[in-house]
């Protein structure tokens, strides 16, 4: 009982005198130093005042500094208990990216000329890996998204072609890419050659493989597909096969940069 009365009066001489207490420390460069390590079996307060309680935060926050001499704040990191995708920092705040990733579920074919000679929304669209804000709908004839917000988005594509060459046994140039629906134009695309050599179908041979990779401004008021377009027919195949094996090879995906 002596040796605490005497260790209570030393820190209160401590406080009286210094206004600082070190633990395994003499020279205390804080209110309270710490000199190892800390247990906290209960909530942890910050804020308030010399006669308010500071917060005790909420469930999931985290503890986020504010600089020297200021309070740190509990924090919330919006969307990480329920989203699947990647946290990014917008405008200094913690989200999920949306995020859409789709793989095909059966070959397409686009006629050529259908559509008035607007690109085709592809179809067979529709198994949805990622779409973690659900804002793209898929069927077996069409496609469409939007975004949550206005900002820069990471577009990647690829898709497997099979096309004929032209009557004239010249060939043609199929476009990929994605198509803003608001406007009516192309706001990210592919095309290239394709030389369809000896085939006569346009699910036969040649394949030919289409790949975008980029980053664009995209609009939340606006809506988007994908789309391709061909002056012959042309087939985007769902499956790569083989004598060893088959697997997907045609995928698409938006995810939001900032």
């Amino acid at each position: 009982m002596k040796k605490k009365a005497i260790l209570i009066t030393s820190i209160f001489i401590s406080l009286f005198y210094y206004s600082q207490v070190g633990i395994n420390t003499s020279t205390p460069m804080k209110s309270l130093h710490v000199n190892g390590s800390l247990q906290v079996v209960n909530e942890l307060n910050v804020g308030g005042t010399a006669s308010t309680a500071g917060s005790a935060g909420t469930a999931g926050q985290v503890l986020k500094s504010n600089g020297p001499g200021n309070a740190p704040t509990w924090e919330s990191i919006a969307g990480v208990p329920s989203s699947t995708g990647t946290v990014i920092v917008v405008n200094g705040q913690f989200l999920v990216a949306q995020e859409i990733i789709v793989q095909m579920t059966n070959d397409f074919t686009v006629t050529a000329g259908s559509n008035g000679g607007v690109p085709v929304a592809i179809g067979s669209l529709n198994n949805e890996i990622v779409d973690n804000e659900n804002l793209y709908t898929g069927s077996p004839s069409t496609n469409s998204f939007k975004v949550s917000a206005d900002g820069v988005y990471q577009v990647t594509m690829n898709g497997q072609l099979s096309t004929t060459n032209d009557s004239n046994n010249q060939p043609t140039v199929p476009v990929l890419g994605i198509w803003d629906d608001t406007i009516s134009g192309w706001v990210a695309r592919v095309n290239d050659v394709y030389w369809a050599g000896s085939s006569t179908s346009p699910g036969g041979e040649p394949k030919q493989t289409y790949t975008l990779i980029t980053s664009i401004p995209m609009l939340a008021s606006h809506t988007y597909s994908f789309r391709l377009y061909n002056t012959e027919d042309v087939t985007i195949r769902y499956l790569s096969s083989g004598a060893t094996g088959s697997g997907p090879v045609t995928q698409m995906s938006v995810k939001r940069l900032k």
